[in-house]
């Protein structure tokens, strides 16, 4: 029986040492990878909200909230992650004339898939890798895009007292079809199109993060995220100052108590919201939280 026991510890120790490692806390980007025949499942929860009004139009208010779910494995040379989110959109438009209008939108999100590579040498790790998105949600419920690829390479530092992370990476963003309004010419009239073709714009990633332990099982966190968007193409069309820049501050926590993980974020965008870019996924706010499993096989 004490053998089971020692043979349990002994695993769930082994499933702690090949996943644990300076670590961000919002983006996936990193130069950690776990170690071979580590696991790790769990689910993240985003919830963003935002508010925008155009000159002459009602203003609309906008919450989402993803729910992905992920498994992450330890394979030779490398480590592949999946995930497969669950997400929910809500529009109000706030009509001070008419009853406000409330367009409610559920299910599956965008399938993702990121593989990496890394190299930890003493105190300073780096990595490079593949991260995808799949076209598996609806854009026109607000739950997905087309085809997104970011390669990327990444570098870390562990100063024992200090962590750093960093990344840069290029965004490539395909076409979708959108709901949108245009101009029939046979008919003289403006019609509703449910296969407009948007291009959103590539975008320039880049992150950095401090990681202060704070104890055994809890580390603070300070995060910078932030993207270039080129311009977008509507219905063939290029929009004019439709790129633009993204930047947010993250401060965080994150809980790592052996095998379990846990994770608290607040993000808050650092651009003027007319500055934003039309079609990059901005919030006024945004919530992150996560829980994992670690073992080894």
């Amino acid at each position: 029986m004490n053998k089971k026991i020692a043979s349990v510890l002994c695993m769930v120790s082994l499933g702690m040492t090949v996943a644990v490692g300076a670590e961000p806390i919002s983006f996936e980007q990193a130069s950690n990878v776990t170690g071979l025949a580590g696991i790790e499942v769990g689910a993240n929860y985003d919830y963003a909200y935002t508010s925008f009004q155009k000159t002459g139009f009602s203003e609309v208010k906008q919450t989402m909230s993803d729910i992905p779910v992920f498994v992450r494995v330890g394979l030779p040379i490398l480590e592949a992650k999946v995930t497969i989110p669950y997400g929910t959109a809500k529009n109000t438009v706030d009509d001070k004339i008419n009853n406000p209008e409330d367009k409610n939108y559920s299910g599956m999100g965008d399938v993702g898939l990121m593989v990496k590579t890394g190299l930890s040498l003493p105190v300073v790790s780096l990595g490079a890798g593949l991260d995808m998105t799949f076209p598996t949600g609806d854009p026109k419920k607000l739950l997905g895009e087309g085809l997104n690829a970011m390669p990327f390479v990444a570098a870390g530092i562990d100063a024992m007292v200090l962590k750093i992370n960093a990344n840069v990476g290029f965004k490539y963003r395909g076409e979708y079809s959108v709901e949108g309004a245009r101009f029939d010419a046979a008919t003289n009239q403006v019609v509703v199109d449910q296969g407009i073709k948007l291009n959103p714009g590539d975008a320039t990633h880049y992150a950095v993060g401090l990681e202060i332990p704070a104890g055994d099982v809890l580390s603070l966190h300070a995060e910078l995220v932030g993207e270039n968007y080129g311009a977008a193409t509507y219905d063939g069309t290029l929009l004019d100052n439709s790129g633009g820049r993204t930047m947010s501050l993250v401060p965080g926590i994150r809980l790592h108590a052996g095998p379990l993980k846990a994770k608290f974020a607040y993000s808050i965008p650092l651009e003027k919201k007319e500055d934003r870019p039309v079609y990059a996924p901005t919030a006024d706010w945004r919530i992150l939280a996560g829980l994992s499993l670690q073992f080894s096989l």
